[in-house]
């Protein structure tokens, strides 16, 4: 039986199941499977697989009892479907905690799992990555506490480089420049970088605005501007966006020497509903 820590993903874990059962006996079928959850619908895997239709309660615990798991494997597959279910990141994360919890109790975690979730989520942990190759960094984590606003300590410094050296983000140097950076790709589930990176930019919207009252204005650049745009002019000017970080990142990389630390934000979002959506009912 495949075990059912494996996944983060319930959709993926009920189609993973269905697999097996059809490869261990090819007579069994969406209809068979059907039955193990209590429905009468012969697509029901389909539709829950498809995301047009959401597992039940009853069919949580009918499948649980159907495939013989454990009080702790019927605990994590409830998790991963209140994960999946969840509206808010609030709730995200509550029951993403909970996954991390129970996998950590049976011994199942993956350890990277939480640490590629570290990453994305605390809003310290690129400019640590940053500040580490700087000429200026004597390999001192206290320097890196202190150059960092706003502050944080150097726990959490020390916390951050063991993280991205594990991610493979920096290696070790030697001598005179300590950490050089990997261009690597942190890779993980996508309901799981989905929750961080949304946590991401609700930290850093959060500290761009704290950053009107802690920098004069000569060291900042905060501006906005509310327009009225049709459909098309809409997306337009998420490709003209698109091109300008492209461009930016490229300046950044031609840089030499990181003399400081700074954090770009753009958001591009609605203040009105969409008038194509008025009713025209008289």
């Amino acid at each position: 039986m495949v075990s059912i820590f494996e996944f983060i993903d319930y959709r993926h874990f009920l189609t993973a199941v269905f697999d097996q059962f059809k490869s261990g006996n090819p007579s069994f079928s969406f209809r068979s499977f059907a039955r193990l959850a209590g429905s009468s619908s012969p697509n029901y895997l389909q539709l829950i697989k498809n995301r047009k239709l959401n597992i039940s309660n009853s069919a949580i615990y009918a499948l649980s009892v159907a495939l013989k798991l454990s009080r702790v494997e019927e605990e994590y597959f409830e998790a991963i479907v209140n994960f999946d279910h969840a509206r808010t990141n609030v709730e995200k994360d509550k029951f993403f905690k909970r996954i991390l919890q129970i996998r950590q109790m049976t011994g199942k975690i993956q350890t990277l799992l939480k640490e590629q979730y570290d990453f994305f989520s605390h809003w310290y942990i690129p400019v640590i990555r940053e500040l580490i190759v700087s000429d200026a960094y004597s390999g001192d984590p206290e320097w890196i506490a202190k150059k960092i606003v706003p502050s944080i300590s150097v726990a959490q410094v020390q916390k951050g480089i063991a993280l991205l050296e594990k991610l493979g983000l920096i290696i070790p140097q030697g001598e005179g420049k300590p950490w050089l950076q990997q261009h690597t790709t942190v890779k993980t589930e996508s309901e799981v970088v989905s929750l961080a990176v949304s946590q991401y930019h609700k930290n850093m919207i959060s500290l761009a605005g704290e950053a009107i009252e802690r920098f004069d204005a000569p060291s900042r650049d905060i501006r906005s501007v509310t327009i009225g745009i049709s459909a098309s002019g809409y997306v337009e000017i998420k490709k003209k966006l698109e091109q300008f970080w492209i461009e930016l990142l490229h300046f950044a990389e031609s840089q030499e020497e990181i003399d400081q630390v700074f954090q770009i934000n753009m958001q591009l979002f609605p203040l009105s509903n969409s008038t194509t959506d008025d009713s025209h009912e008289k």
